[in-house]
């Protein structure tokens, strides 16, 4: 089996803003700074997948698998925690400017749709996870896929639709995208396969 290393964009470039307001440019660097948190638990949940995909590609046995399955549950369900406080913390910032707001308000609804969809791919992978036989795994491969294809398409489009947004605030906070992040480029997730 294979699984996506990459679920979530990079966030916010770091501001050293001139050309706003004051008050803009702090409500635009508090945004930032919550944003920026992502990239400390996108990096911990991309080296725990990778682990999965390097113990699920070596899977010699039913229990191997199930271990490997277990251990990408829990690294979704560490990673969603982490997108649900990120999302509590974007509800709590003051935001005056208007555009800001706006801004907030859409990436909180993108990093929601995230979590969801991370959620949708455990519980796709819980179907694995409790497979009792051979057979029984064999049994749920068709499920298993169509639920995780159908969560890392819909990823995939977050994913985009986040790169995109984190563009126009980057854009209207006047920071700089740097060259070659993920928020100009998002990476594609794989799509999980068995094998």
């Amino acid at each position: 089996m294979r699984l996506s290393r990459s679920i979530l964009s990079a966030g916010l470039a770091v501001f050293t803003l001139t050309s706003c307001g004051p008050s803009t440019v702090a409500q635009c660097n508090e945004f930032a700074d919550v944003i920026n948190q992502a990239q400390v638990f996108k990096d911990e949940f991309e080296t725990e997948i990778d682990t999965f995909t390097q113990q699920a590609q070596g899977a010699e046995s039913l229990g191997d698998i199930q271990t490997a399955a277990t251990q990408y549950i829990s690294a979704v369900d560490k990673v969603v925690g982490s997108i649900d406080s990120m999302v509590t913390s974007l509800n709590e910032l003051e935001l005056s400017d208007e555009q800001l707001a706006e801004y907030r308000n859409g990436y909180a609804e993108i990093i929601t749709g995230s979590a969801q969809e991370l959620n949708v791919a455990g519980e796709a992978m819980q179907l694995v996870a409790n497979a009792q036989s051979e057979t029984d795994l064999s049994n749920v491969l068709e499920e298993f896929q169509g639920k995780a294809n159908t969560a890392f398409t819909n990823l995939q489009t977050l994913s985009q639709d986040e790169a995109t947004l984190v563009n126009n605030i980057n854009t209207y906070c006047g920071a700089e995208v740097p060259v070659g992040t993920d928020a100009e480029t998002p990476e594609t997730p794989e799509t999980p396969t068995a094998e």
